[in-house]
């Protein structure tokens, strides 16, 4: 490896990381588009090119700072396209023992040189033979750095984000909190039981060579290890036997307390995996109405309701911001998965550590609010409005439900009903389902549960 033959895969996690940054694409929709652009790429290569496209964006914040260590100029006076390479090679001298020093350094070299920096491979050489030289030493944090400084650079997250958390949970649980989000997220399955048992499904998966077990808390939830294939190819998928799910998100549908027969709405129901589940528990017989504000993603919904072989599900274009988005309708359940900051979910989108700020955590709360409040005349009597976030903002869990409840027009209910027995637990006194990666190795969730006032 590093001999020129996966320059491929180098020069496409470059591209990615380069339009993550410049354009704000995604970086893992991105890397399956190009990649499937190359069908002659060798399995080994897209893989290097995943691991480098996720291991740099996890650890761009450090890796920034070794480089500012060994760079003669400032950063912030390095061209941009040029700084991404630096990182690249940064991130395999730092983190990959499987790639010879000497490959990582002259590969990322020959990638300077092929982005039109012919220029620059004299300084690139300098600054990766320097970390290949010093290594880890200069991952070091200097002594005189404060606690969130140093646990902001060893686990490479924004200072301002370590800060609230420290604030918010304390010094062992922000630094958990924080290696845990620089892990690889577990691939979770959630089972389509409108076909087929979880029983059956891991033994349908065992047969086509995947391995497979259940989650601890959802009893439909079947989690991945080893898959040597797309999950698109197995015959399982393509029977509509499963969805992929995070376990923290299916035990949100089942807090729900579906019953078939009822009238449910998915207010931001793209890209689907809580509007399906949802109507499997409603055994795929009552009315279960779909609406998000991008008809692109709804098309999402669509396709994965008919993979599925899912029927009740009526999907609608619609604005929860417009109070008038929704008629006169009222239902027995809405659930509320809002927009917001994603800070649980960083595991899965390292670039959120860099793109979010503090501004954007309460511009969601402000989002946040207004679509509760537009939906709760809409909720029947004894219904149950649900509201989640994958995030654990203050602004965005207490901080909102605390402004709905002042209104008056709701209740809170704090009871765990509806949740699996094991997952039970999982709800604080106040009333509050929280999931973390470190503590459950789930996705990190807030949720809790409203009820018309009395």
């Amino acid at each position: 490896m590093g001999t020129g033959k996966d320059r491929g895969a180098r020069r496409r996690a470059w591209e990615v990381l380069w339009r993550t940054q410049r354009q704000g694409a995604y970086p893992d929709l991105l890397l399956t588009s190009l990649l499937a652009a190359d069908p002659s790429m060798e399995k080994s290569d897209r893989a290097l090119a995943h691991e480098l496209v996720m291991g740099t964006l996890r650890w761009q914040l450090t890796l920034d700072k070794v480089l500012s260590k060994v760079s003669q100029r400032p950063l912030s006076r390095i061209p941009a396209k040029l700084l991404v390479a630096l990182r690249l090679g940064a991130y395999q001298l730092l983190f990959l023992e499987r790639i010879p020093p000497s490959a990582a350094v002259n590969e990322t070299v020959e990638l300077v040189r092929s982005i039109g920096l012919e220029h620059a491979t004299g300084f690139a050489n300098a600054v990766l033979r320097a970390i290949a030289q010093r290594g880890r030493s200069l991952m070091e944090v200097e002594s005189t750095a404060s606690l969130a400084e140093r646990i902001s650079v060893e686990t490479s997250h924004p200072l301002w984000m370590v800060e609230m958390w420290l604030e918010q949970w304390g010094e062992r649980e922000t630094r958990e909190l924080c290696q845990a989000n620089n892990e690889v997220a577990p691939l979770t399955l959630r089972t389509n039981t409108l076909k087929i048992t979880r029983e059956g499904l891991l033994e349908a998966l065992r047969e086509e060579g995947v391995e497979a077990t259940p989650t601890p808390f959802s009893p439909e939830g079947v989690e991945i290890t080893g898959l040597k294939v797309p999950l698109s190819t197995l015959k399982s998928f393509r029977m509509g036997l499963f969805q992929v799910q995070d376990e923290a998100s299916q035990l949100i549908s089942h807090w729900m307390e579906i019953a078939p027969g009822q009238r449910v709405l998915d207010a931001c129901a793209a890209p689907g995996g809580k509007t399906t589940h949802m109507a499997q528990l409603l055994q795929n017989r009552g009315e279960l109405v779909a609406v998000d504000v991008h008809q692109e993603r709804l098309n999402l919904v669509s396709r994965e309701c008919k993979r599925l072989g899912i029927s009740c599900v009526k999907i609608e274009k619609g604005d929860l911001l417009d109070p008038q988005s929704l008629g006169e309708e009222k239902f027995d359940r809405i659930l509320l998965d809002a927009p917001c900051s994603g800070l649980g979910v960083l595991r899965r989108n390292p670039d959120m550590k860099w793109r979010r700020t503090p501004k954007d955590i309460q511009r969601m709360a402000s989002i946040q609010k207004r679509m509760l409040e537009n939906l709760a005349p809409h909720l029947r009597p004894q219904g149950i409005l649900l509201y989640s976030v994958c995030t654990h903002t203050r602004e965005e869990t207490e901080g909102v439900l605390e402004a709905i409840l002042e209104e008056g027009q709701l209740a809170l209910l704090k009871t765990p009903g509806g949740l699996p027995l094991p997952a039970r637990g999982l709800v604080g006194e106040d009333g509050l389902l929280r999931t973390f990666p470190h503590k459950h190795g789930m996705d990190g969730f807030t949720a809790f549960r409203l009820t018309p006032a009395p």
